[in-house]
C-alpha cells in the first residue's frame, strides 16, 4: 500500500509541474482569478517558516493549509490570528478543533478588510464622499481521519463572499490534503490541495477560484519531538493556477520546549521573500497557551506584513 502512495505522490508531483509548466508558458497570471484573499495563508507559526507548512502543521492551523494534519489534535485547540497586511489591509481569521479517536473535526472562520477607499468617479474625481463596500468572508468546516500511524487524510468545505461594492459573489471550495510518514526517522510528505471549486461569472467575464496544489517533506533535523532542543526543516513547491511555481523552505527551532524560533523564505514571490518569526508556549496545567509572531519582508516598499497568532489547548 506504501510503495502504491508513493509512486501515486510522484506521479502527481509530476503532472503538476508539467501541467504548471504548460499553463503557464513562463506568464504570470494574476487577474485570471476571483476571491484571492483565500490565497493567503493564515497562522504567524507557518509564515514564519517561509509558509512551508503544508508537511508540518500538527496544531489547528494545519486547517488553512493541510486538514490531514487535524489528525494530530491530542485535544481541542483554538487559534485566532490577526494580520496587518499590504497597503493598510488586515486579516482577522480563527479556528477551533477537536479529535476524536481517529477522526478529527475543525470549523474556520476568515474576515478580509481593504483599506477603506473613497468612490471617485469622472465628475467628482476628488471623491463623492461614499465609501466602498469591499472585502472577502469565508467559513469552512473540515475533518480528517487517521487511517493507520502513518497515514491521514483530511478533507475541508468552505462558503466565501467577495464584496465588489455594488455587487457580491459567493461560491463553495473544496480543500484535501494528506500525510504519510516514511518511517525513515521523522520524513513525512504531504500533499494538499486548496481552493478547488466552481467559476465565478463577474461582469461577463469568467474567473477561476485560487486553486493551489502544494507537495513537500518535513523531517526533525535535531532531535525529535518534544525534546528540551529539536529542529525541524520543511521544503514545499506549490503550483497556483494564477502563476509560475514557487518554493517555500522554512525552520523551526523548539528551546525547553517553550520558546520557539523560526526562518524562512519564499521564492518568486512578487512582494516578499525572507521571514522571521518566534513562538512561546505558556503551560497551565494540563494546559497550555500559545503566541507567535511573524514578519515578511516586503520587496516593493511597502510596509512588512505582521502576523500575531494566539492559541489554546483546552
Amino acid at each position: 500500500m506504501y510503495k502504491k502512495l508513493i509512486v501515486g505522490w510522484i506521479l502527481l508531483a509530476t503532472l503538476a509541474w508539467t501541467g504548471s509548466a504548460e499553463a503557464s508558458g513562463t506568464v504570470k497570471r494574476i487577474g485570471l482569478t476571483i476571491f484571492s484573499a483565500l490565497e493567503v495563508g493564515q497562522s504567524a507559526r507557518a509564515v514564519g517558516m517561509g509558509s512551508a507548512f503544508t508537511p508540518v502543521g500538527d496544531d489547528i492551523n494545519a486547517i488553512w493549509w493541510n486538514p490531514a494534519g487535524l489528525s494530530s489534535l491530542d485535544r481541542a485547540e483554538v487559534s485566532l490570528s490577526h494580520s496587518q497586511w499590504f497597503v493598510n489591509s488586515t486579516f482577522n481569521s480563527g479556528a477551533v478543533g477537536i479529535r476524536k479517536g481517529i477522526h478529527s473535526f475543525g470549523v474556520s472562520m476568515l474576515s478580509f478588510m481593504p483599506e477603506e477607499v473613497e468612490e471617485r468617479t469622472i465628475l467628482q474625481p476628488g471623491g463623492t464622499g461614499r465609501i466602498l463596500s469591499l472585502g472577502t468572508t469565508a467559513i469552512a468546516g473540515a475533518y480528517a481521519i487517521r487511517f493507520t500511524d502513518k497515514l491521514s487524510f483530511g478533507v475541508r468545505i468552505g462558503w466565501a463572499r467577495e464584496d465588489l461594492d455594488l455587487t457580491n459573489h459567493t461560491t463553495f471550495n473544496v480543500d484535501f490534503g494528506t500525510r504519510f510518514y516514511t518511517g525513515f526517522r521523522s520524513f513525512r510528505l504531504s500533499m494538499s490541495m486548496r481552493n478547488f471549486g466552481k467559476d465565478t461569472e463577474v461582469l461577463r467575464r469568467e474567473f477561476q477560484q485560487p486553486l493551489t496544489f502544494n507537495i513537500g517533506g518535513a523531517a526533525e533535523v535535531v532531535g525529535i519531538k518534544g525534546d528540551p532542543f529539536y529542529v525541524t526543516a520543511a521544503y514545499e513547491l506549490s503550483f497556483a493556477i494564477n502563476y509560475e511555481e514557487r518554493h517555500h523552505f522554512g525552520g523551526e527551532a523548539w528551546l525547553a520546549n517553550m520558546l520557539a524560533l523560526r526562518a524562512g523564505y519564499m521564492a518568486n514571490y512578487d512582494g516578499t521573500d525572507f521571514t522571521a518569526g518566534a513562538g512561546l508556549k505558556i503551560p497551565f496545567g494540563k494546559r497550555n497557551m500559545t503566541a507567535d509572531f511573524a514578519w515578511q519582508q516586503s520587496k516593493n516598499d511597502l510596509d512588512a506584513p505582521l502576523r500575531f497568532t494566539i492559541g489554546f489547548k483546552l
